[in-house]
């Protein structure tokens, strides 16, 4: 059976189309493989070293927050982020280099306290979706309870904001034996019990 003109252009067209979805893919995941404070670090080496023109500048104060926010990129930032990546690799690769050594995220223990800061950290960052952060928020008011399940979703959500630069510091509000000596109100803000 032979194919017509027609069917092998629109095979054609369904390949470049795959193509170019892989490519988008890939210059998506080589963006976001690099943390926000990276971004800022590439733009102020820019800014000092002139390698980068001000159009580009922008474009790494863009992709950080876009990163920072988990909001997708558009195709000419994926375009511009990727050629910035090319020339600091060209020009200063310890750049790049110097996010490998970066300490790796610390596992922690899900606990009430650590879902309390994480849903007042977040509501002023903004990184999890709105359910997810109703589901901590809830968590740490103590409307769910802290059941497997839960904790393990928790953890979730807890990898999400630390990759986005939540760091976790003991409450003065949780005494040696682990015994909450403040609750959590339902706006998350510290009160005596």
């Amino acid at each position: 059976m032979k194919t017509s003109p027609k069917q092998s252009k629109k095979e054609l067209a369904a390949i470049e189309e795959a193509a170019v979805l892989a490519k988008q893919k890939e210059d998506k995941r080589r963006l976001k493989s690099y943390a926000p404070d990276t971004w800022k670090k590439i733009e102020s080496w820019g800014r000092e070293s002139g390698n980068l023109s001000q159009h580009l500048q922008g474009y790494c104060f863009t992709i950080s927050g876009r990163i920072r926010k988990n909001i997708e990129f558009e195709g000419f930032e994926l375009a511009n982020g990727v050629k910035v990546l090319d020339i600091v690799a060209e020009h200063a690769p310890e750049l790049l280099v110097l996010v490998e050594k970066q300490p790796k995220i610390v596992k922690l223990e899900v606990t009430i306290d650590v879902i309390a800061q994480v849903v007042l950290w977040d509501r002023k960052n903004k990184i999890l979706k709105p359910i997810s952060y109703t589901f901590m928020a809830e968590l740490a008011t103590g409307k769910k309870p802290l059941s497997e399940q839960n904790k393990k979703i928790a953890g979730w959500n807890l990898e999400i904001v630390q990759k986005c630069g939540f760091l976790y510091k003991p409450s003065p509000n949780v005494d040696i034996i682990n015994n909450p000596v403040k609750k959590i109100t339902p706006v998350g803000i510290p009160q005596l019990a």
